[in-house]
């Protein structure tokens, strides 16, 4: 349940709307007394929840023997509605595109919080297909961001062809981990007296300042040809004068 409900909130529901969509669902056809019971959501809210939902296409209601009665749409119906959505947003994507502020002076900086903006961060890494630069503490890694992200995002890096160097702090986790260095396409020096408390990940015009211990963790994105220049640049210096690639 806490999977479906979790996915539900990618497409928009909140906890409580998903809540009462996953009631619907289980019962098939409910009175509201019913699906505020099975939900845990208050009757003398739930109205405004299966309103909301009404509104959006999730749930129909129905008379029935002097009642109404309420069901939630079919789970592919949702797809659909998904499907539909992304189609208008290519339509407008030209005009969209038209006024993206291209400026190559004015930093764009956008805040990313929680494992899913994690996501959003590492898969924009992907889409740049540029080699990245970064400063890390793989110690720094909770046993949610690597179940949810670093079990895919280093495959489906390697697979894209994208290298990345790490300056690394130098730990029993991080020396486990080099050893699949070459299969993940990725060299790494170790630094020893620094504490580094905030991953780097500088690609292309972009510098992605990560602080995976954080609950939840976030992300700033900032897109920037100078600072991500200046930044590379620091880093390259930094490498050279560290010593021999491990792994």
């Amino acid at each position: 349940m806490e999977i479906s409900e979790n996915l539900l909130t990618t497409l928009g529901f909140d906890h409580m709307q998903a809540q009462v969509y996953l009631a619907a669902l289980e019962l098939g056809e409910a009175t509201m007394q019913a699906l505020a019971r099975k939900s845990g959501v208050n009757r003398s809210t739930i109205y405004t929840f299966i309103d909301d939902l009404k509104d959006r296409g999730y749930i129909l209601e129905t008379p029935k023997n002097k009642r109404r009665v309420y069901s939630a749409v079919h789970p592919e119906h949702l797809v659909g509605m998904q499907k539909a959505r992304l189609a208008e947003l290519q339509n407008v994507l030209p005009e969209l595109l038209a006024v993206y502020n291209t400026s190559t002076t004015k930093p764009r900086v956008t805040f990313y919080e929680g494992i899913q903006g994690l996501k959003e961060v590492y898969a924009d890494m992907l889409r740049e297909k540029k080699e990245i630069v970064a400063y890390e503490d793989l110690s720094n890694l909770t046993p949610e961001v690597r179940s949810h992200i670093f079990e895919w995002f280093p495959k489906e890096r390697a697979r894209k062809d994208i290298l990345i160097k790490t300056i690394s702090r130098d730990n029993p986790f991080t020396r486990e981990f080099v050893k699949h260095n070459r299969g993940f396409l990725r060299e790494t020096k170790f630094v020893t007296s620094s504490e580094l408390k905030t991953d780097v990940n500088i690609y292309g015009d972009k510098v992605a300042l990560i602080d995976l211990q954080s609950k939840p963790p976030f992300a700033v994105l900032i897109e920037n040809s100078n600072l991500a220049e200046t930044l590379r640049t620091v880093w390259r210096q930094l490498w050279d004068k560290l010593g021999p690639v491990v792994g």
